[in-house]
């Protein structure tokens, strides 16, 4: 098992290269059968389907890069408890012109050092109102 500190080590790895869009970078440091996906429900497919395995988390971590930007999301803390490392991310994040505040929480689980699941838990509707999934409307009564 890789210690606490290492994670840590590696989780600030995985997202300095995520945010310089370093992509092979960002794929050394997961597993060839990892699964990623975004909490949320299936409507907001296909933004909250899985995906797994080499090729398609390639394809989906280029558009991630070439369409978030996610250079002032900062860590704001680590948590590792065994082999999964809970990370709180906050800042401001741009998709297209459109920048915005956010915060986001990744659950990452890890065997020997590599990342194997990936849960992102966002803003949904947020994230569903820029890709024009959903809109958001006045508070309802």
């Amino acid at each position: 098992m890789t210690s606490a500190s290492e994670l840590k080590g590696i989780v600030r790895q995985i997202f300095t290269a995520r945010a310089e869009g370093d992509l092979e970078r960002l794929m050394s440091f997961l597993g060839d059968s990892c699964v990623f996906r975004i909490a949320g429900s299936r409507h907001l497919a296909p933004l909250t389907d899985p995906v797994v395995g080499s090729a398609a988390l390639r394809a989906t971590m280029r558009h991630f890069i070439d369409t978030w930007e996610m250079k002032a999301l900062e860590i704001v803390d680590i948590h590792v408890e065994g082999d999964v490392a809970l990370v709180h991310r906050s800042g401001q994040m741009r998709h297209g012109t459109t920048h915005f505040d956010t915060e986001v929480m990744d659950k990452m689980t890890f065997d020997n050092g590599k990342v194997i699941e990936c849960v992102e838990f966002i803003d949904t509707l947020q994230a569903a109102s820029l890709l024009n999934i959903a809109t958001i409307s006045a508070a309802q009564r």
